[in-house]
């Protein structure tokens, strides 16, 4: 299978406080919704530090880059969905997992199996959406 992680990042960086910004690794399996991400990341002066549209991939980024946070699509294609790459990652190593989902129903039925510490956003997210979500983890 043919990998489609990076760490290469899409954009720079914006100014931002220093203690403020957060190294972020995406795990989104369509390519839009990743750059879209990275560009938001980018504005919000957070530092994206890869994206991982698989669960390999997304488990050996985490291990590699040792990000501040993770944004992670639920719904992700090959046999493992995000809320178990999450568990996998966070059994190596504690790191505050932020859920996007464009299925709300997973807030409600999911809630039990997510991996602590974690918060959901709903797709399609806001600008506004992802800040309050970072700044609500502790990092």
């Amino acid at each position: 299978m043919r990998s489609n992680a990076t760490t290469r990042q899409f954009c720079e960086p914006v100014q931002a406080a220093a203690s403020r910004a957060k190294r972020v690794l995406v795990v989104e399996d369509e390519w839009i919704v990743a750059r879209d991400l990275n560009d938001l990341l980018c504005r919000l002066g957070h530092a994206p530090v890869g994206h991982a549209a698989n669960a390999s991939d997304a488990i050996r980024l985490a291990a590699a880059e040792n990000p501040d946070l993770i944004l992670m699509d639920i719904q992700l294609a090959g046999s493992m969905n995000g809320v178990a790459v999450a568990a996998e990652i966070v059994r190596r190593r504690v790191a505050p997992i932020i859920y996007i989902t464009a299925n709300s129903h997973v807030f409600l039925n999911g809630q039990a199996q997510m991996v602590a510490p974690y918060i959901c956003i709903a797709k399609p997210f806001s600008e506004h959406a992802v800040q309050a979500a970072i700044d609500s983890v502790a990092v």
